[in-house]
């Protein structure tokens, strides 16, 4: 289940990017014609709002891409994610479903449960197989 996740990060990562090229397109051509270099927010008082959208929404995509190969890492390896780990995902991405309803976290709420999902599994077969090493010993 955490290599379908994996995929499904890297694929949201993906699309992420290219939506966010398409989507700020006229934004990221100010930025280029500005020089790039601090142009995005130059005076922390005046900020260019669009320009700061379109950083911060690409900004995601590594970050998307990161859990993504964790967790084909973590499937490689034959481990476990912490359910700690995957219940914040997933509490966060409950946060932004409610106060964004409309939006991209629908996507994510689908390789977050995975994630999740995988994480409560393998707890509990560990679990279990430590209550039956404990039964063998007795």
């Amino acid at each position: 289940m955490l290599r379908i996740a994996g995929r499904l990060w890297i694929t949201i990562a993906v699309i992420h990017v290219v939506y966010g090229l398409i989507m700020y397109y006229s934004q990221w051509k100010a930025i280029a014609q500005a020089g790039w270099f601090n142009v995005i927010a130059p005076d922390q008082f005046s900020p260019i709002f669009d320009r700061e959208d379109a950083f911060w929404f690409m900004m995601i995509a590594p970050f998307l891409m990161i859990l993504g190969q964790l967790c084909l890492w973590a499937d490689q390896q034959k481990l476990t994610l912490p359910i700690s780990v995957s219940g914040i995902l997933l509490g966060a991405v409950a946060v932004g479903l409610f106060l964004i309803p409309v939006s991209g976290f629908w996507l994510v709420l689908i390789p977050s449960a995975m994630m999740f999902w995988s994480s409560k599994t393998a707890k509990s077969n560990a679990n279990a197989e430590l209550y039956l090493e404990n039964l063998n010993h007795e």
